[in-house]
């Protein structure tokens, strides 16, 4: 086993509760060097008496100040191994009902940031030839969820993000895998939830959504700590194989990505037909190899 000077180090996004805590945790009892953040130094002092680094950082800040706080938190231990986006909200209610402003700052944190504080950190993984870029997303991408659209929306471009980062950064050696995470007891449902600031009669399927989504918490399949074991283990597997780009975790997120993938595909087939026939005359399409 590394000597904790030789140990990988991992900077996660949004330690004060939730996966992002249980991931801060999980990688101190493993023995990596960890760099927990979050808006609050108050809400994760109890991380650095277990050992970890914590650093204040809102992921919503200007590119530049995120580049300020990458040399702060490389400069902690010399280097960053493993950068985990978990930071993230969720949006309530139909997609009338949500105004621009409340949807530029659901994509703010969900989206824009992701991609501002990865940047920030990519000439230092560049440099080294190496990293891994773990970026926490949601089922919801797949369940396209009335009464969670923007959230659903902002996650689904989260994970083509992700899988345009696995394919452009891997002559780098830099690895990026987006996880669709299903229901776990985690503060989404409560603190990290925002109903919409107005309300349209007649949608009650996103409004019953909300109304179930805040009363199941705390009951949810999910253990944040089981969950943080097995994401530690996949993107510290010693293995020549790349990272799934897109890597359900739980298990309801991988049995309804499933579903939804061949349901998927059964339409397509369905209405191939009125897809096929668009050709310009004499040309045909030579399937490619991505």
């Amino acid at each position: 086993m590394a000597s904790i000077s030789e140990s990988q180090v991992i900077l996660i996004t949004g330690c004060s509760t939730g996966l992002g805590r249980s991931l801060a945790e999980e990688a101190l009892a493993r023995g990596l060097r960890v760099i927990a953040t979050a808006r609050r130094l108050s809400a994760i002092e109890d991380l650095r008496d277990k050992g970890a680094r914590i650093l204040t950082l809102d992921v919503d800040d200007k590119p530049e100040r995120l580049k300020s706080f990458s040399v702060e938190a490389i400069g902690a231990f010399g280097q960053v191994d493993i950068l985990v986006n978990n930071a993230g909200w969720l949006l309530a209610g139909a997609i009338e009902e949500n105004t621009p402003e409340e949807i530029q700052a659901q994509f703010n944190t969900n989206f824009f940031s992701v991609i501002n504080v990865t940047t920030a950190f990519l000439p230092h993984f560049r440099s080294r030839k190496t990293g891994t870029i773990v970026n926490i997303s949601s089922q919801g991408s797949y369940l396209a969820l009335s009464g969670a659209g923007i959230y659903s929306a902002s996650k689904a471009a989260l994970e083509c993000l992700t899988e345009v980062w696995s394919n452009e950064l891997s002559p780098f050696n830099i690895r990026a895998v987006s996880v669709v995470l299903g229901a776990f007891r985690t503060s989404v449902a409560t603190s990290n939830s925002k109903p919409p600031a107005n309300t349209i009669e007649g949608y009650d399927i996103a409004h019953n959504f909300h109304r179930a989504f805040q009363a199941r918490s705390g009951q949810e399949l999910g253990d944040t700590a089981k969950a943080a074991k097995k994401l530690l283990d996949l993107v510290t597997l010693k293995t020549e194989k790349p990272l799934p780009a897109r890597f359900a975790l739980g298990e309801d997120a991988v049995y309804l990505t499933r579903k939804l993938l061949k349901r998927r595909l059964d339409e397509l087939d369905e209405w191939d037909s009125y897809g096929m026939g668009t050709n310009v005359d004499g040309l045909r399409y030579e399937q490619a190899d991505w």
